[in-house]
């Protein structure tokens, strides 16, 4: 079935925004066949959301099935659109390394090796992985760090903690209501708090007392959605160690509690 079939055939389903998708998609053939989903939009003026459901409306998976029938309709192979792997892996490495180089840990290390019980909390899948990577490391320097599971754990712990005691909360927005409502109450009690975020203004870096911050680098993945590595957080927190274990020695050498 051909794409102008397939639209008629969905016709009911589709809507005044959905319209404007399809005659710009009908007018520009050629040209929708190598561009974006993120540029048809912009062409359209509706969200990559918007030309997604089109694509979905017509019982397609997504964009780039309506892509692949244009190009069989206009006679071009299917491809899969690519790029130089090697090269956007040295620009990922050279680029988070960049930014890590920047950062100054003597602040947060000085808070971890003062720290008399150190608790950590993430907000979300990927966050508990970095922390389970944090927690594995930093045991090497005899830091052992107990992870907070959920808000009623999180108040019990709160209700014994002191300005001796000190928090990490890993969070990529630094904006749910239950990260920034934790940081406030940590804040009201005076505890030291380090938060590792993305790399802009956030509620919770603003209650924080000390943040490290890590921006997600976009890789060139061949999906309908931007694909954010997260390599640059495990890279943070393994840098991080890095540095405490030299902070650890230099503090123990000289006899110097922080």
């Amino acid at each position: 079935m051909k794409l102008n079939e397939l639209v008629n055939a969905n016709l009911s389903k589709l809507n005044p925004t959905d319209l404007i998708v399809w005659r710009y998609i009908l007018a520009h053939k050629s040209e929708c066949c190598k561009m974006s989903i993120y540029k048809v939009a912009e062409a359209c003026n509706v969200s990559r959301t918007t030309v997604l459901r089109f694509a979905k409306k017509l019982s397609l998976d997504g964009y780039s099935d309506l892509k692949a029938m244009l190009k069989i309709e206009l006679g071009e192979k299917p491809t899969i659109e690519s790029t130089d792997i090697t090269k956007a892996t040295v620009d990922l490495c050279k680029k988070i390394g960049t930014e890590i180089a920047k950062q100054n840990f003597t602040k947060v290390n000085k808070l971890v090796y003062n720290a008399r019980r150190i608790f950590i909390y993430s907000s979300g899948f990927v966050q508990r992985n970095i922390a389970d990577e944090m927690m594995r490391l930093f045991i090497n320097c005899d830091i052992f760090i107990h992870e907070v599971q959920g808000p009623d754990e999180f108040n019990t712990i709160l209700k014994s903690s002191t300005k001796e005691d000190l928090f990490i909360i890993i969070s990529l927005s630094g904006e749910s209501s239950s990260v920034v409502e934790f940081a406030k109450q940590i804040n009201i009690k005076g505890i030291p708090l380090i938060a590792l975020t993305r790399l802009r203004s956030n509620s919770l870096a603003n209650l924080s007392t000390e943040n490290i911050y890590v921006t997600p680098v976009t890789l060139p993945a061949n999906l309908e959605i931007k694909y954010q590595s997260m390599l640059a957080f495990f890279l943070a927190v393994e840098i991080w160690f890095v540095s405490y274990s030299q902070y650890k020695s230099e503090q123990e050498h000289t006899g110097d509690k922080g």
